[in-house]
């Protein structure tokens, strides 16, 4: 996005430096040979800063976004705007400025989760409880209590049946090339007339997971977006969420399906022993929920399987098909389609 040397040039006429020491109440240096690209796409880019402080040396992440676009607009004002509420799930916030059409944000740099140590569905305990306290905080209406913050630019589940209804019609699509499609008409074939049933019942198949409750959920919680400044074998972990573009206000279960499901979808040796992992990060999850003096109406296992099914149908059959249809992998194809096939039939949906 930027070369180095007119980073380094920009940092000086805005005076970053300058803005950095105030915010940090400490005078510190921008290392001009250390800036660090780690990631650029025509939305944003990620660099790596290191800081010389009287006490030595110190990264942060520096993210420009390249314009207010959905997504961008989201995160940004995570940072901007709903920091003061949800700081103890950032990266701390240095320095938020606008540049033209460009918002750059300087943040803390934390360690992501991934790579840190192998894991292992014991972890699941040191994650959760952050999860639980993101989402009892910012329930129904304690979300509804700050509405001032979150009005005009956080997206409501309840407000977006139209691009729901839009992705689902495109799964029908991708169904149907799949069929003709020598890799994984077989694949596909023994599900197709029941999903297309399925898709055209669309896009609510479950009311219980509103009626249920809802918070600020992060939508994204795979391994990459969970970071710990401390990873040790006390619980909880101290965990900073990153990458919010995903945040909406919906119902709590869509972010314990990411996190638990992902996983047992990609570790084949998790997969004996998934519905003991399951029923221990349901349980976990629960009891956590109950500190914050929530409880659940239907049963949490069911309400699991219902965020899973729901939110499988909205977005995550259609990303493997479209991968798929990209020449990429498609890994989790016939796990989504088996979990379906099985949930949906016990739940009553699938036929």
């Amino acid at each position: 996005m930027y070369d180095l040397k007119t980073l380094h040039h920009q940092f000086k006429n805005l005076k970053i430096t300058e803005k950095l020491s105030y915010s940090m109440s400490e005078k510190v240096t921008i290392i001009p040979l250390e800036i660090k690209c780690l990631k650029s796409t025509k939305r944003s880019g990620i660099y790596k800063l290191l800081l010389q402080k009287k006490s030595g040396y110190y990264p942060i992440i520096f993210k420009v976004y390249n314009s207010t676009a959905y997504k961008n607009e989201v995160e940004i004002n995570i940072y901007k705007k709903a920091y003061p509420i949800l700081k103890e799930f950032l990266p701390r916030i240095y320095l938020v400025e606008t540049v033209k059409n460009e918002t750059w944000v300087f943040m803390e740099f934390v360690n992501q989760i991934r790579g840190q140590f192998t894991f292992s569905p014991s972890h699941f305990q040191y994650i959760i409880p952050s999860i639980a306290k993101l989402h009892g905080q910012t329930f129904e209406n304690r979300f509804k209590k700050n509405k001032n913050i979150w009005k005009d630019w956080l997206p409501v589940y309840t407000s977006t049946k139209k691009t729901r209804v839009k992705y689902m019609n495109q799964t029908i699509d991708l169904l149907h090339a799949a069929m003709k499609d020598n890799r994984i008409s077989h694949i596909i074939k023994p599900y197709y007339p029941s999903l297309i049933n399925l898709y055209n019942r669309g896009p609510d198949f479950f009311p219980e997971l509103i009626e249920n409750g809802s918070s600020i959920t992060h939508g994204d919680l795979h391994m990459q977006n969970i970071c710990s400044k401390n990873v040790t074998q006390h619980t909880p972990w101290p965990i900073q969420f990153i990458d919010w573009e995903s945040a909406k206000y919906s119902p709590v279960w869509f972010d314990m399906v990411v996190l638990v499901e992902l996983l047992l979808g990609f570790r084949k040796d998790w997969q004996p022993n998934a519905d003991k992992i399951r029923t221990q990060c349901v349980r976990l999850y629960v009891d956590e929920m109950k500190k914050y003096g929530i409880t659940f109406k239907t049963n949490p296992m069911t309400l699991y399987k219902m965020a899973y099914l729901q939110r499988t149908l909205e977005r995550g059959l259609h990303m493997q098909l479209r991968r798929i249809a990209d020449n990429r992998e498609g890994e989790l194809l016939s796990y989504h389609l088996e979990k379906i096939s099985a949930w949906g039939r016990e739940l009553g949906i699938y036929q």
